[in-house]
């Protein structure tokens, strides 16, 4: 967003604005900057970053007309021409609150807009105008001429021309103004329309790699996970394990407990799963069916898969998922073919998936609710 303030610059500075008084003139730059950031803020709905530069703003307009009006009075004294520039000083904050609190049950953004065109003519004015006039008087009064022969100066070359100059300034500066505002609107909504696609466009990803039922990653994700994670394994010398883990008789508990039930289990294991699977470097996933997996990233030992699978036995029987028709257990259970792979091996991604099928079968067929695990 910062970057869009420093593009659009609703109101340039210009060395026609130069007073020849080195203070003012950068006390002058300062204020155009605070007003180009503060019209940068329109371009976000941060209102507490609005009010903060609006504030920043306004403070420092205090200051300036505080200083400017010090150098003005060692010049003119009390004349009236500084009682008129400080009864337009006086004005100035109380008008922008006044235009703030016009718009209180606006957005805060609509009121900042009519703050900022009201700055620009204003600032473009009172510093072209009566600054620049002030300003000549000033020469002419260290040209050696008196105070009245200084504004009679002033006056003559501040007529004519230059009025219509300054005419030609304010008007160009109000349609700058509006223009370059409504490009940083167009630039916001197309911001905006971007960023809800590239949110959609997320959503949908996360969509095709997500089981709908568990929330799981699924079987995709899966083959492109275990394929990262083992070539990062191999490169850097890491160990790997692979836990397949299938839903003991879960056939039996669809067809005695209906498919609700069925659906109710497997979107438990996975919360089960999900919440042993902590570590930044372990991933869930939900395979299809009744059958489910864990990829563990560099795990110490092959003892420590064999005490994270047993966890997930017991886990899983704790749920006190009801399948009293399983010939294993009155809940629902699960069997465990795992492969540890050592770091530096030359296994293959379909050498490892098959070995920790053939070791679930193996598991099956030992009676299941148990672990068979492999360390290669």
């Amino acid at each position: 967003m910062k970057i869009i303030s420093k593009e659009f610059e609703v109101f340039p500075w210009n060395r026609n604005f130069e007073t020849r008084i080195t203070e003012i003139d950068e006390q002058h730059k300062e204020l155009v900057r605070l007003l180009n950031k503060l019209a940068g803020t329109l371009i976000d709905d941060n209102n507490l970053e609005i009010n903060r530069v609006f504030d920043e703003l306004a403070h420092y307009a205090e200051f300036h007309f505080q200083a400017e009006e010090r150098i003005w009075i060692k010049y003119f004294g009390h004349d009236s021409w500084v009682e008129s520039h400080q009864m337009s000083h006086a004005g100035f904050l109380p008008k922008i609150i006044e235009i703030k609190e016009q718009d209180l049950n606006g957005p805060l953004r609509d009121a900042i807009e009519k703050i900022v065109k009201f700055l620009i003519r204003w600032l473009a004015f009172h510093i072209i105008d009566n600054d620049r006039r002030m300003a000549i008087v000033i020469e002419n009064i260290e040209a050696g001429k008196t105070l009245p022969e200084a504004k009679i100066a002033a006056d003559e070359r501040m007529s004519g021309s230059i009025r219509v100059l300054i005419d030609t300034v304010l008007t160009m500066y109000d349609g700058l103004s509006s223009r370059t505002l409504e490009l940083m609107r167009e630039r916001v909504q197309r911001e905006e329309a971007e960023k809800k696609l590239l949110e959609a466009n997320q959503k949908l990803e996360s969509l095709a790699i997500t089981d709908f039922l568990t929330g799981l990653h699924n079987r995709r994700h899966f083959n492109d996970i275990f394929a990262q994670e083992l070539r990062r394994a191999k490169r850097d010398g890491l160990p790997l394990a692979l836990l397949l883990i299938d839903l003991d008789y879960f056939k039996k508990l669809n067809d005695n407990y209906g498919h609700s039930q069925g659906d109710h289990a497997l979107s438990v294991v996975g919360a089960c799963l999900k919440d042993l699977c902590r570590r930044p470097g372990d991933f869930s996933f939900r395979l299809g069916g009744e059958e489910f997996c864990i990829l563990v990233s560099n795990p110490k030992t092959a003892d420590e898969i064999q005490t994270v699978s047993k966890m997930l036995l017991n886990a899983i029987i704790d749920l006190q998922i009801p399948n009293s028709f399983s010939e294993v257990h009155d809940f629902l259970t699960v069997s465990i073919g795992a492969v540890f792979i050592p770091p530096n091996s030359e296994q293959t991604f379909e050498s490892i998936v098959k070995k920790a099928d053939d070791n679930l079968y193996e598991a099956k067929r030992l009676g299941r609710n148990q672990l068979v695990l492999t360390e290669w």
